[in-house]
């Protein structure tokens, strides 16, 4: 298991705000702020492990991402903090027919049960466990980011996975059951990685949303 003891924050920043509308869907969101990322590619044993299992390096922090998918089954997702609206994160549902653009630019049509992380404006920023949008995504030019770790009912996920027909690692780990204690954890290990490999600054101290403790 991986130390994470050497986890510190400058909080020099106030957490982003984030409000938690469908606890049932969302029993824990977890999440923290990390700015002025280098984008560089990753270290060479970073890239031979993630080549082992089949994924393709990209750079440092999206590798990061998914090589904390992997070695401890907790899935991330990294938004671009300037693009979050109000700087404020909204876990809700949106209407049945709402438009929402995916990270690869395809127009696909919420259903009233999909569960997605709006910014402030009450704007999808992402199909939450499932994918991306392309509106607050991480780019080449992105330095800061808010990085999240949540925990998602995983029969909320598998039907809005199966339905919109987007297969992703993440939902493939959330359909099956995600441990919801891991996500500060992850989010932990991953913050560290990026000040080590990316140069990022934690600037804020872990929000967490967990109104009720799951006990196994």
């Amino acid at each position: 298991r991986p130390d994470v003891s050497n986890f510190e924050s400058l909080k020099t920043e106030a957490p982003i705000e984030v409000v938690v509308e469908n606890t049932k869907s969302c029993p824990r969101f977890s999440g923290i702020t990390i700015k002025n990322l280098e984008h560089k590619q990753a270290p060479d044993w970073m890239k031979k492990r993630l080549t082992a299992i089949g994924v393709k390096s990209i750079n440092a922090v999206v590798d990061i991402t998914n090589f904390i998918l992997h070695e401890t089954g907790q899935p991330l997702h990294a938004y671009d903090l300037n693009k979050i609206t109000g700087n404020k994160i909204l876990v809700k549902n949106l209407p049945a027919g709402t438009e929402f653009k995916t990270l690869d630019d395809k127009v696909i049509k919420l259903r009233a049960e999909d569960l997605i992380i709006c910014d402030g404006d009450s704007k999808g920023m992402c199909i939450a466990g499932v994918y991306g949008g392309l509106d607050s995504g991480v780019t080449d030019e992105t330095k800061d980011i808010f990085l999240e770790a949540a925990h998602f009912d995983q029969i909320s996920i598998r039907q809005t996975s199966t339905k919109h027909f987007l297969r992703t690692d993440a939902a493939k780990v959330f359909e099956k059951g995600s441990d919801p204690a891991k996500t500060v954890f992850a989010l932990k290990r991953a913050a560290i990685l990026l000040k080590e490999i990316a140069g990022g600054e934690i600037v804020s101290e872990i929000v967490d949303i967990y109104p009720k403790e799951i006990t196994p």
